[in-house]
C-alpha cells in the first residue's frame, strides 16, 4: 500500500501487503472505557453510549451547518463540542478531560443564559414553532436519549454518574432555550393536542 495515500485504521486492523485486513465480527469488542481496555458486547450500554453520542454529534453537526447565522446554530455547535468532549471521557475517564469537558457545558449554561436574560413567559407543554426550534428539539430528545443510555451503566461504571449529570443539565438548557426563543408553550397536553388538531377538525 502507498505510504503516500494512508487510511485510518481502527486499532484491530491492520496493512497487510497491499490490502487492509480487519477481525471479522465476533459481537464483541475491545474499547478503552474509562482509561481501562475492556471487552464488551456490541449490544453493551457502553457500545450504545458511544453510538448514541457520535449520533448527538451528527445531528448537532448537520444543524450548525444549517444555521450557522443564528443562535440555533451556535447552541448546536456548543452541543457537538460537548457530545465530542464526553466521548473523550468515556475513553479516558480523567479529571482533566473531564474539567474540558465541564469547560463546554459552562458555555453552553452561558449561551442560553444571554438568551433567557430578562424573559418572562408562561411554562407548560411547549411545541416548536419554527424550523430552527424544532431542530433544537431534535438535539434536546437525542440528549435525553443519551441520558437513558447513560444511566444504564451507573451500577457497572460509577464514572458514568458525571456523564448522567451533564446530559441531564444539557437537555434541560437546550429546552429552556425553546421557551425563550419563542416556542409555543400551552398550559396542558390537552391544549397542546388541541391546538395540533384544530385544522383538522374543522
Amino acid at each position: 500500500m502507498s505510504s503516500e495515500c494512508r487510511l485510518p485504521l481502527f486499532v484491530d486492523c491492520k496493512e497487510v501487503d497491499d490490502s487492509i485486513k480487519c477481525p471479522g465480527d465476533s459481537g464483541y469488542s475491545i474499547i478503552p472505557l474509562f482509561g481501562k481496555r475492556v471487552r464488551v458486547r456490541k449490544d453493551s450500554a457502553p457500545i450504545r453510549l458511544m453510538g448514541c453520542l457520535d449520533e448527538l454529534s451528527n445531528i448537532t453537526n448537520n444543524v450548525r451547518l444549517d444555521l450557522s447565522n443564528n443562535n440555533a446554530g451556535k447552541i448546536a455547535a456548543i452541543v457537538m463540542a460537548l457530545s465530542m468532549q464526553l466521548n473523550a471521557y468515556l475513553v479516558q475517564g480523567t479529571d482533566e478531560r473531564l474539567a474540558k469537558v465541564r469547560d463546554v457545558e459552562e458555555l453552553l449554561m452561558a449561551k442560553v443564559a444571554e438568551l433567557c436574560r430578562g424573559f418572562k413567559g408562561p411554562l407548560g407543554w411547549i411545541i416548536a414553532s419554527t424550523p430552527e426550534l424544532q431542530a433544537l428539539d431534535t438535539i434536546r430528545v437525542k440528549l435525553r436519549e443519551c441520558g437513558r443510555v447513560a444511566s444504564s451503566m451507573l451500577s457497572e461504571y460509577e464514572p458514568s454518574t458525571n456523564i448522567i449529570s451533564i446530559l441531564n443539565h444539557a437537555d434541560k438548557l437546550v429546552a429552556q432555550a425553546m421557551y425563550c426563543m419563542g416556542g409555543k408553550v400551552f398550559r396542558s397536553v390537552d391544549d397542546a393536542v388541541n391546538y395540533l388538531l384544530s385544522d383538522t377538525t374543522k
